[in-house]
Parts: C-alpha cells; structure tokens; sequence
C-alpha cells in the first residue's frame, strides 16, 4: 500500500479566485454600489477582507446581495476554521482563458494536449501493480497509458466482481455454488493457465493471458475493499473521497481525482461563486473529518484548483469573463510530512494580474511568473 493518498479537486468553470483565496475589494461604497459594468473588482469592501496569520480570504457574506444566504459563509466558516493548515498559491499565470486546456494544464502542468494527470503519474509510481492505483470521479484524468482509471460510483458492480459466487453480494449464505466447488473451479484455472502460459510464445497473447489471470486474483482484493466500505456513501465530492480512502485502505489506491462545477459565472457572479463554494467548502470540511476518522488524517494531501480566474470588474450582466490568473489550495501530508499551513506563495496587483517572483526567495522582484509547469514540478517533487 502507499503511505500516501493524493486527492485533486477541480473547480470547473473558472473559479472566480479573487472571491475565494486571492481577495480583492472595492476601495470604497461608491465604487462598491456602482452599476455594472463597472470597475470595482468586488462587491465587498477591500476594508472587509478577514485576515488570520498569513491567509486571507473573500468575505462574500459582506456583500450586500448576499447578506441573507447562508451559502455566503462557505468561505470564511472553512477558513476560520482551518487557516492555520492550508497553503495558497496566488498568482498562477495559466497562459490560457480556454476551459479545457486550463483544467489539463491545471493537472499535467502543461497546455499541450495528451499530457497524463498528476494523479495518474503518482499512482504509476505509488501503487504500479494495485488494480485501482488511481479512480477518477471527473476533472481532468487523461492518464496517457502510465496508470488506468478506475470508475469507482457503483458499489453494487463493485460487491457483485467481488463476490461472483453469491446471489446477494451482501448475503454470504446467498451461494450459487459450494465453497468446495469454487476451490476446485479455482484449481481448474491455475491448471488451464499454467498449460497455456507455458505454451505461449506470442508476447501479445501471453500478456493477455496474464491480464485475465491477474484480474481473477483481484478479486480478492476487491474483498479487502469491500471490508471498508462504508454502509452509506454520502453525496458529492466527499462521497468519491469516502470511497477513495476505502480503497487507498485497502491497499489499492493512492490517487483520486474529483470535480465540482458552477464556476462558469458570466452572469451573477456573487450569487454563482458562493453556491459554487458552498458546494465544495463544507465538503472539504468533511473530507478532513472523514480521514480522521479512517484514522488516516496523517496519510492524505488534498489540492484544489481549477481552469482559470474571472475578469477584473463586472460586465452588464454582473458576471465576470474569463482571466488567465488563478490559485490553488492545498493542506494535509505527504509521506508523512505535513504541508505547511498558514503559508502564502505568490501575489497579484489590486488589478488581480500576476507579480513576477524571484525563484530562490519566492518573493516579489523577480523575473519569474508562477505558472502550471512550475505548481505541477512542486507536486511531483513532494
């Protein structure tokens, strides 16, 4: 098994990162009230803007319109209460406003196409032989032959490939056949394989045959999954995060990739970007809950980012365009080595366009853009 499990989160659409993690706000109430379009980059008050050690966040219950939805309070509840463990890139110059090649560049670090996923690469090199190394419930997952992506939404499929023999997956009284029958279908199959392995000179073929006999040995792994499962998978990203960590105790998986839409905000902005957080921010909450109750919270990294940001401003219809400026989010361990929290790495102007950096210090100065390369470089060496 891994001694880590990577978790990626993709914020699809282009999240809108000054009214997440990079925060921007109006300079005053008459730039603040303004009709669209207009320039002020948000509708809360740059004097509103919370702060807790290094970490600052976008207040979105300061805003007017939102002042009676709960889901304004995403953001700020999750930073309150987990500012001290989280690490925020700023200013990532993604060179690119298009969605697909942002989400692959987001992931591949790079904006070429075929490029494998981060998390496919972790897991050739963590579990290269588990038959599940890496799952994928969305974002981008093209693996490029390095490591398969395993689908892992139907418990039902799951239970019936492990228990093949039993009516009801869930019934271990409920057999087809006799346990003596199976132990004796199972001889049969070592026999047959064995014959035919050693007659085999074609390479094509005996890797096929080596494939079917491996997948039938996987089956009892699929039961050791199955011991950890739970009885109620929840809904939505912590749900594929639960099923994940199932399989990352069972020894066969060390990387998931996960999606959570409604980022796409050319309209409606404020309303859009906090039911958008609302959908991720709680759920990143009980993702950490989840791992401390798998008793694995020193053993799971999570990273969240997405395609790219939103225009400075508004437009007529208070949404905001597409910005090749973005952010990204992560906390947890690694290899047993926790990722520095209450930590900030990059800046933007008020005007939300990247500030270059010096590369030895990480700080301002510099002659160097953060881009996806550089993010993605980070990940792999860690």
């Amino acid at each position: 098994p891994a001694l880590s499990l990577f978790i990626s989160l993709h914020l699809g659409g282009g999240c809108d990162v000054t009214s997440w993690i990079d925060p921007k706000g109006a300079l005053s109430v008459a730039e603040q009230q303004a009709g669209a379009p207009k320039a002020a980059m948000n509708n809360y008050l740059a004097s509103d803007i919370p702060q807790q050690g290094n970490i600052r966040w976008a207040p979105l219950e300061a805003i007017p319109q939102l002042a009676q939805n709960p889901a304004a309070l995403a953001n700020t509840n999750f930073f309150m209460q987990n500012w001290q463990d989280v690490c925020v890139i700023n200013g990532i110059d993604m060179m690119t406003n298009a969605h697909d090649v942002g989400t692959r560049a987001a992931w591949s670090g790079s904006l070429a196409e075929g490029k494998p996923t981060v998390a496919a690469l972790i897991a050739a090199a963590l579990t290269p032989n588990a038959p599940m190394g890496y799952v994928s419930f969305g974002g981008y997952d093209v693996t490029a032959g390095v490591a398969p992506a395993t689908r892992l939404g139907n418990l039902g499929a799951i239970k019936k490939l492990a228990f093949p023999f039993r009516a009801d997956p869930d019934n271990e009284d409920s057999l087809y056949l006799t346990e003596e029958t199976q132990a004796r279908i199972q001889a049969a199959r070592e026999e047959r394989y064995n014959v035919r392995s050693k007659n085999q000179r074609l390479p094509r073929l005996k890797e096929a045959l080596d494939t079917l006999y491996l997948s039938r040995l996987g089956q009892n792994e699929l039961k050791a999954l199955v011991d950890y499962l739970p009885d109620q998978v929840e809904q939505g990203i912590a749900g594929g995060a639960q099923l994940a960590m199932a399989a990352f105790r069972a020894g066969l998986c060390s990387a998931v990739s996960l999606s959570s839409g409604g980022f796409d905000t050319h309209g409606g902005n404020d309303q859009g970007v906090a039911n958008a957080l609302n959908n991720v921010m709680p759920r990143l909450n009980r993702i950490r809950e989840l791992a401390v109750e798998a008793g694995i919270a020193d053993k799971v990294a999570v990273f969240v980012s997405t395609d790219f940001g939103r225009t400075p401003g508004y437009n007529d219809g208070n949404g905001k365009d597409h910005w090749a400026v973005s952010s990204l989010l992560c906390f947890g361990y690694v290899n047993g080595r926790k990722i520095t929290g209450n930590r900030v790495v990059g800046q933007t102007t008020d005007q939300h366009d990247p500030i270059a950096l010096d590369p030895t210090t990480m700080q301002p100065g510099g002659s160097v853009r953060i881009g996806p390369g550089h993010v993605q470089n980070a990940i792999r060496k860690l």
